[in-house]
């Protein structure tokens, strides 16, 4: 599950009225805003290889339990909630990995105009590994945005991969929610 995993920006709404925003970003926002902020760390941490199993299975369970309850106030079905905690695993990894990238000095927007990332890109499904291409196409976006990427660490790249891994299945998963 976690090679699956690992590898939030709201969509923009203005094209719908205010209180249809206002109750599609609460059903985004809902887990998501009940995880203190020291668990998501914990959370962005182990999604990028930190910690044990157990306590990756730890953190796990307690997000399942929340956004379980996020999805029982929704009217969620069986496979919009295993979606809805993929959508929320994959949200608070992301967030927490793009501060920590930022922090390295390097950009997660490169990332996701690489792989055409976003609420109309074409969001590469990369809920397993990453081929070689799609490795070079990160490394060649760093290269032409003037990074020199024999600075750039192993951990920081492995960041930069959790993070494009985290973004795909955020945006895919966020499609598949019917809200």
């Amino acid at each position: 599950m976690l090679k699956g995993l690992m590898a939030g920006a709201a969509l923009a709404l203005a094209a719908l009225p205010a209180g249809a925003a206002a109750q599609e970003g609460e059903k985004f926002d809902c887990a998501v805003s009940a995880v203190a902020a020291d668990t998501k760390a914990s959370i962005g941490a182990a999604m990028a290889g930190a910690g044990d199993d157990a306590g990756r299975e730890e953190l796990f369970g307690s997000l399942a339990a929340i956004t379980k309850g996020c999805a029982t106030q929704h009217a969620m079905d069986d496979a919009q909630q295993r979606d809805y905690f993929e959508y929320s695993l994959a949200r608070i990894a992301r967030e927490w990995l793009a501060g920590d990238i930022a922090r390295l000095k390097l950009s997660t927007e490169t990332v996701d105009k690489a792989l055409d990332f976003g609420p109309s890109g074409a969001n590469p499904d990369l809920s397993g590994d990453m081929n070689e291409d799609q490795i070079m196409t990160i490394v060649q976006a760093y290269i032409d945005s003037g990074v020199d990427i024999e600075t750039v660490d192993t951990e920081a790249w492995e960041k930069v991969g959790a993070y494009a891994a985290a973004t795909s299945i955020y945006w895919n998963k966020r499609k598949q929610l019917p809200f």
